[in-house]
């Protein structure tokens, strides 16, 4: 087996999940936060097969305790431990990605071309203070080891194609890397292309899009501990179906820049040293008219039966870096730095009736947020059984609207934010402090305990200050608030896990009591605002979340072994008499059974969501209650020799219409709808190491 093949199959599950359970790709390494063995940094390998995905989100769901909405094929939202957007920091490779469409057609972990990733790590709550302010629900790290693949001099990589019965026609993709004494260079290029699917009613999801991606990583390593790495990364979708009566994206492209140098020194105060920067451009278009027809204007409108088209062009651009320092002390292991985060966004929302775009409302009025961060974090030894982790972060955010004051046909944003909210947008700035305490204790050679406590503060986003999305009917508005003050987390957890040679077991509780949660709600004369006409606004709230998340493992023979998980979350706006929270997932989980031999290996799983009742009646992002439902998958996988290896599965065998409770709503119409899950799918995939 080649080096390259090795660095691909190992896998690190640093969580409670068995050798199958988070797996879509056996390339990757997936990391998760609730330790079989805190302890223990062992790596277990796994090669098993479960569904293919449509992107990061899709993959990241297979997790315990991770959830998704659904939107359309592409563009999945993760939600941990019933938080989402950017309550979740998602780091690819190093470097943030903010979207391009304000609705989050395309969320961070939509651009991140599963199959070129090595490793994923999932740190749900708080665990951490290096990778930038907020992530109250969690932290999600796609990242590439090239240079660990290159360490064996010569040309390695992988080929692979999938193709399925129902969404995605095809998939292919080619990576190699070549290297030499000093240095590497590796190239991937990606197609896929997708159809609508059918769900279990045979009831086609407005849902196909074309996707090719490519890139290519040069990397410079003069001595064994020294690397300088560039890498540049280009994604292009194009034609992306979404259900409902708003918009389609008929063209989509993001490029990414991203530089790195890592270094040791001996006999240093500084043993360490990493320095990342990265630019992330994204351009996206969405329209209600080049990949759907057009709606009509109503009878009392002066246009009267005419075309009502719309086009919306945006633009984020995210640039950004830090610098991470390594020391020791004492048996004290220290990491600080510095970051640096800034987005500028801006769109416009058009008309395109005569053929020529007249500006109708400042969607993004190009807005800009700048977030520098300090930092530091130990990890310290209590005992020979014990240790304690704890960090301190820093940040000062400025974030402001150039052109709130700017008018196109309808209200200018600050004439918005007056209209609701009776300020305009000025400057504003934060100081935001937050940090953490983690206590790990093993109470024997199997039985490990952990506890954490933590603060973290997270500011309000782009979209959640400056959207102004203007109509003559005030139900159909969605207006930011620029004085939106930053959410503070104050998290607590506490675990058990216990680990043998023939089963695993561990739970995790959290509970969260969140100043100032950000709340996408309605107007309806509440504190601070001042209409009462059902268009979408944002204020400030109290909340609470508290859950739970239990996994297992049990090996019944040497080749089968049965595992199965369960998350339940319950998130509360304590302000508005314990009113539920909008858009929280049920209790949900998985029971999987697999079987292996030498050379080929098949299992089953059942994924389940209990009913969610538990709604909130005045949100417009509810549809309503949902369901429960089960589905039964079944996959398999061959190895023909070293370097080639055959999978094939059923998702959903019984044709199951079922549904996730989180939807999510259009930019031309306010009413979320509920998007039905893929019915049956049959696939097959062939993936070739050389």
């Amino acid at each position: 087996m080649t080096n390259y093949k090795k660095s691909l199959l190992a896998a690190t599950i640093c969580g409670l999940m068995t050798s199958a359970q988070a797996e879509e790709l056996s390339t990757l390494v997936v990391e998760d936060s609730l330790p079989i063995n805190p302890n223990s940094s062992e790596p277990e390998e796994y090669n098993r097969t479960q569904a293919v995905v449509s992107d990061g989100a899709d993959f990241l769901r297979q997790i315990n305790g991770v959830s998704a909405s659904r939107f359309g094929g592409r563009g999945l939202e993760p939600i941990i431990r019933g938080q989402s957007q950017t309550r979740i920091n998602v780091l690819l490779d190093g470097a943030y990605v903010h979207g391009g469409c304000p609705n989050r057609m395309d969320p961070p972990t939509s651009w991140a071309a599963l199959e070129t990733y090595e490793e994923v790590k999932v740190l749900k709550g708080v665990q951490s203070v290096i990778y930038g302010g907020g992530g109250s629900g969690g932290t999600v790290l796609f990242e590439r080891d090239t240079r660990s693949l290159a360490e064996e001099k010569g040309v390695y990589g992988r080929v692979s194609g999938m193709a399925s019965s129902n969404g995605i026609d095809y998939d292919f993709l080619g990576d190699v890397t070549a290297s030499g004494e000093q240095g590497y260079i590796r190239g991937f290029a990606e197609i896929k292309d997708a159809d609508n699917y059918e769900d279990g009613d045979g009831e086609e999801v407005r849902s196909s899009y074309k996707h090719k991606q490519g890139g290519v990583v040069l990397g410079w390593t003069p001595t064994e501990d020294r690397l300088l790495e560039f890498t540049y990364e280009r994604n292009d979708f194009t034609d992306a179906l979404y259900p409902g009566g708003g918009m389609d994206s008929p063209e989509e492209e993001g490029d990414f820049y991203r530089l790195k140098y890592e270094d040791k020194f001996q006999d240093s105060a500084i043993e360490g040293i990493k320095i990342e920067t990265y630019l992330s451009d994204v351009d996206h278009v969405m329209d209600n008219y080049s990949l759907r027809t057009a709606p009509k204007y109503p009878a009392s409108h002066m246009k009267a039966g005419m075309d009502m088209k719309r086009r919306t062009p945006t633009n984020s651009k995210t640039t950004g870096g830090r610098i991470i320092l390594e020391s020791s002390f004492n048996q004290t292991d220290i990491t600080y730095g510095v970051d640096l985060q800034r987005n500028e966004r801006d769109g416009v929302l058009t008309n395109m009736d005569s053929g020529m775009a007249m500006d109708l409302s400042y969607m993004w009025p190009d807005a800009e947020i700048e977030q520098y961060g300090v930092f530091a974090e130990a990890t310290s030894p209590v005992s020979e059984v014990s240790s304690i982790k704890y960090g301190l972060r820093i940040d000062r955010v400025e974030a402001e609207a150039k052109a709130a004051n700017d008018k196109p046909i309808m209200a200018s944003p600050n004439m918005a934010y007056m209209t609701y909210y009776g300020h305009k947008a000025d400057t504003e700035n934060e100081t935001n402090v937050g940090g953490l305490l983690r206590y790990t204790h093993k109470l024997s050679d199997d039985i490990s305990v952990f506890t954490g406590i933590s603060r973290s503060v997270r500011t309000a986003d782009a979209t959640e200050r400056y959207i102004n999305k203007w109509h003559m009917m005030g139900n159909m508005r969605w207006v930011g608030n620029p004085e939106l003050d930053p959410e503070k987390h104050h998290q607590i957890d506490i675990g058990i896990t216990k680990s043998t040679n023939t089963y695993d077991i561990g739970a995790v509780v959290f509970y969260d009591h969140v100043d100032d949660y950000i709340l996408r709600d309605t107007a309806r004369g509440q504190d601070g605002i001042l209409l009462s006409d059902n268009a979408d606004i944002y204020r400030n709230v109290d909340a609470k979340l508290v859950g739970v998340e239990l996994e297992g493992w049990y090996k019944i023979s040497d080749n089968l072994e049965i595992s199965g998980s369960l998350a339940y979350v319950r998130a509360t706006n304590t302000t508005d008499s314990n009113r539920p929270i909008a858009q929280t997932p049920p209790l949900n989980g998985k029971i999987q059974l697999d079987y292996t031999r030498n050379n080929w290996g098949a299992g089953s799983r059942l994924r389940f969501a209990d009913r969610q009742d538990r709604i909130d009646d005045l949100s417009k992002q509810e549809v309503g209650e949902t369901a429960g439902w089960g589905v039964l998958d079944l996959y398999a996988n061959y190895q023909f020799k070293d370097n080639l290896n055959l999978r094939a599965g059923i998702d959903n065998v019984f044709d199951k219409t079922y549904a996730e409770h989180t939807s999510r709503s259009n930019l031309l119409d306010p009413v979320a709808i509920k998007v039905n899950e893929p019915g049956r799918v049959a696939w097959i995939k062939l993936v070739a190491d050389f």
